[in-house]
């Protein structure tokens, strides 16, 4: 829904401001080095628009000029800002990956799936996942910072293409962090699943591995039983459980 009234408002804006200015689009086109020398105008101003959505930007992330001036005023011409000059890039990847590299996998069934911006980028313009960003955001300001900014994500993206906002990348990050021995930071982000997921086994069942491995075993204990609480057929849970309170290797 939210893709769809962006489309809607950018649409309604550009009509605008053709109408208003009478001067844009020009009445040729230079600089042009992926797309084809004669596009029309029409076409080119779909083939930016498909950008402007597929990466949640406006013109101005790639073309000279100011934000919220005049569209003849923007220098779409420039190679000045290295956006333009990676979404050249880009677009001539997507080019290969559908007229070469998808035309080579066999008994390739009707409709083609072909490639587009959107289908890594999702509506932002660093096509990271989830995992990615809020690893990025660990390393570099710690675990208060990458939850914030998951709420963030959460608040704004939810419901978009944009992030897997299900528990599955949390519990991902929170094992790779406790395999990287920064406990805290795994058991942090549970916590943090554990408040938007509060009746999943999965997610005190990830937090009894970690207290395992870690050797407190009151504490798994305490956590694996959570999980069964929370979802009684968890056969691996119920091992462990049975492993800790009969003295069994804690491992199977």
């Amino acid at each position: 829904m939210r893709r769809a009234v962006g489309f809607v408002l950018l649409s309604i804006t550009l009509a605008s401001t053709l109408r208003a200015q009478g001067k844009f689009p020009p009445d040729s086109f230079t600089n042009l080095k992926v797309l084809p020398k004669n596009i029309g105008k029409q076409e080119l101003i779909a083939t930016m628009r498909g950008f402007a959505l597929g990466l949640g930007v406006r013109c101005t992330y790639c073309h000279v000029g100011r934000e919220g001036a005049p569209l003849d005023s923007l220098k779409f011409a420039s190679d000045d800002k290295r956006t333009k000059r990676a979404a050249r890039v880009m677009m001539d990847m997507v080019k290969h990956i559908n007229e070469e590299h998808l035309a080579d996998v066999p008994s390739r069934p009707e409709p083609h799936v072909v490639v587009k911006c959107e289908t890594c980028h999702r509506g932002v313009a660093r096509p990271r996942l989830l995992t990615d960003e809020l690893a990025l955001y660990l390393a570099d300001s710690g675990l208060a910072a990458a939850t914030r900014h998951y709420r963030e994500l959460r608040d704004r993206y939810y419901g978009s293409e944009a992030y897997d906002f299900r528990e599955f990348p949390l519990l991902d990050l929170a094992r790779s962090e406790a395999r990287a021995k920064r406990v805290d930071n795994a058991i942090g982000l549970l916590q943090l699943a554990a408040e938007f997921f509060p009746n999943s086994g999965m997610t005190p069942a990830a937090k009894g591995d970690i207290y395992l491995d870690k050797g407190d075993t009151a504490l798994a204990l305490s956590s694996y039983r959570e999980a069964l609480a929370k979802d009684s057929t968890m056969g691996f849970v119920r091992t462990r459980v049975q492993q800790l309170t009969s003295g069994a290797p804690k491992r199977p």
